[in-house]
């Protein structure tokens, strides 16, 4: 599992980010089997966020290819895969949670629990200014 900065998020800088901004997702999971025909490979992953004491509030992810994303936000200018930190989180680590299910077996289940963090320094509101340009 893997957690980045957006690609329009204008001032992030690698896993540093300014609160406010969008992230995006990418997950893979795999399994090894002598006998394919008789497991599914995982069917689903739910991220929770820290905005929501990992509660309450959870994103089904879709299935691209082998793996999973955001599905597309309908509140992206672009559309984009992306979840939106909220303004008001505080500097430091920002972890999400994700639990791939549905891998299924003879036996049952197979579910992983995997998290990724990026840095929250400063929000969104640090890069905008409203008033007189100053003039060089």
């Amino acid at each position: 599992m893997s957690i980045k900065c957006d690609s329009k998020n204008p001032t992030a800088n690698g896993k540093t980010m300014k609160s406010g901004y969008g992230i995006n997702q990418n997950v893979s999971a795999s399994y090894h089997t002598n006998n394919r025909s008789a497991v599914t490979r995982p069917q689903n992953a739910v991220s929770y966020f820290p905005e929501f004491n990992y509660e309450n509030y959870w994103r089904l992810l879709d299935r691209i290819g082998s793996g999973f994303e955001f599905k597309q936000n309908k509140y992206s200018t672009y559309k984009n895969r992306t979840h939106f930190t909220p303004i008001w989180f505080p500097d430091g680590d920002y972890t999400v949670n994700t639990w791939v299910i549905d891998c299924w077996t003879p036996d049952g289940m197979l579910s992983v629990n995997l998290s990724d963090s990026l840095y929250i320094d400063g929000n969104l509101w640090d890069d905008w200014h409203i008033g007189p340009q100053k003039n060089d």
